[in-house]
């Protein structure tokens, strides 16, 4: 396996494999267009894990100077408990604090068993803060706007 810099021509795969896990809710952000730009403002923290050929595994992550955060890492679910989660986790994280990011962190669904996950690798749920969200253009996936 191994752990390259993700690329725009990635894309098509790392769509199949974000799709292939139930609830997983991809919006206008995860657009051709969308992705393009992210890896271009943050390419230096996404990674792709590919083994044989085939994507098995990815993380993106973005920094705003102070704080990362961290996107769509998904393992394909036949090598869950691989160590591929915590290889792409670890190299996204050495990324972010090479680059002086502070503290890092991601937003997940308080249902996804992934928690145990994080929690296992050093994360810790936050219990004294709220999350508050505001779409501003319009979201297919959604169907919300901009008020």
């Amino acid at each position: 396996m191994t752990i390259n810099l993700m690329k725009l021509d990635h894309y098509p795969a790392l769509v199949e494999l974000w799709s292939s896990f139930p609830g997983n809710i991809m919006t206008g952000a995860d657009s051709a267009e969308g992705f393009a730009l992210f890896l271009e403002r943050n390419g230096a923290y996404c990674f792709t894990a590919v083994e044989n050929g085939e994507f098995v595994g990815s993380v993106m992550a973005g920094e705003d100077s102070r704080r990362g955060y961290i996107y769509h890492l998904s393992v394909k679910k036949s090598l869950h408990l691989s160590g591929i989660g915590k290889a792409l986790m670890a190299r996204v994280e050495e990324a972010l604090y090479n680059a002086g990011i502070e503290k890092i962190h991601l937003f997940i669904f308080s249902d996804n068993p992934a928690i145990s996950f994080y929690e296992k690798t050093g994360w810790h749920l936050r219990s004294d803060i709220e999350v508050m969200s505001k779409v501003l253009h319009g979201d297919e996936y959604t169907g919300t706007r901009r008020n």
